[in-house]
């Protein structure tokens, strides 16, 4: 797939960042976690398919972060609750329930059941910035345990039975539980059809890391110093519902005259920008240059004049002192 493309993860479960994130490596995928991509809202599952709902979640945080997103919905589905609890698995019993206490009642409900079969089913979807979704599918099917077995894994993992291997998912190993999970299954399937897409459409995956186009000539040395230095700096921009207005680029103006260097952030409830065309729009308007844009976040420079010389930014390192009788 050539270079290595940066995709959100559209989930805040550690143990599913975990899980995906191992596996989607293997592609030759670099993966953000939400929050590396400034994403802090959590999509609501109001869908009633697990297709739904994992296109719910992509789309939403590929529109938050500007970046692809993935995200996967999945579900135990056992044949003695009819398919239950499905697409509510992570909700089953209610909010006041943990992994443990949604086993437990799993295991409580079907107690006596002679019939344990059960399948893990899983969607993993993606959306792009310019609109197109990808989407694959995976099933694996086992038995519920009558007690919960092992300690790897998350969830209802404890619990699930893999005939073929005669062990619960908890007690696999990471690269055993990829190679048969419903999720493994999934993004190997996923990853087919990402190739396929990816040799044809590299565009709406370009606002990943790298800036627009310099506007003031910056060689890449400079650019790499400054973007370097902003890992230090405060993000004091935010450019939210309203947009880029006056008020907005008057403090954009009066900080680059301040510090030469500012960061901005694109808030959730703004709908007319992403990271991209706000630093766009702001270095037009400030006359400034936009030297990083990462998920929502971006940084701009201008050269000021009122800064005392000595406190401006160097954009070259010092030169060594050449030492006395060299050359000679």
């Amino acid at each position: 797939m050539g270079e290595p493309v940066r995709f959100v993860l559209a989930t805040h479960n550690p143990g599913k960042l975990r899980e995906m994130g191992e596996i989607l490596s293997r592609l030759g995928v670099e993966v953000l976690s939400p929050a590396e991509a400034g994403v802090t809202a959590e999509a609501e599952e109001t869908g009633t398919t697990f297709r739904e709902n994992a296109l719910l979640k992509a789309r939403q945080v590929c529109a938050a972060a500007g970046l692809p997103a993935i995200a996967d919905d999945s579900g135990l589905c056992v044949e003695a609750l009819n398919g239950g609890p499905g697409v509510y698995s992570a909700r089953y019993g209610g909010e006041g329930l943990d992994d443990a206490g949604r086993r437990a009642l799993l295991l409580e409900s079907i107690r006596g059941q002679t019939d344990r079969r059960a399948h893990f089913s899983c969607c993993v979807a993606c959306a792009f910035p310019n609109g197109d979704t990808l989407e694959a599918e995976g099933r694996c099917d086992g038995l519920i345990a009558f007690a919960p077995l092992g300690t790897g894994g998350f969830g209802y993992d404890p619990v699930f039975q893999f005939p073929p291997l005669g062990r619960t998912f908890a007690q696999l190993s990471q690269e055993e539980k990829a190679a048969v999970s419903h999720r493994g299954k999934a993004l190997a399937a996923f990853a087919e059809k990402l190739d396929a897409y990816l040799k044809t459409h590299r565009e709406p995956l370009s606002p990943v890391a790298e800036a627009p186009e310099p506007q003031s000539g910056l060689t890449g040395k400079q650019r790499s110093r400054l973007r370097a230095m902003a890992n230090g700096i405060p993000t004091i921009l935010q450019v939210g519902k309203e947009g880029i207005g006056e008020n907005l680029i008057r403090q954009a103006e009066d900080a680059l005259e301040a510090r030469e260097l500012i960061k901005g952030r694109v808030l959730e409830n703004c709908m007319e920008y992403n990271a991209r065309q706000a630093a766009q729009a702001l270095a037009r308007a400030t006359r400034s240059e936009p030297v990083q844009v990462i998920g929502t976040r971006f940084v701009l420079y201008r050269e000021s004049h009122t800064i005392p010389k000595e406190k401006r930014i160097r954009l070259e390192p010092p030169r060594k002192a050449q030492k006395k009788g060299a050359g000679r």
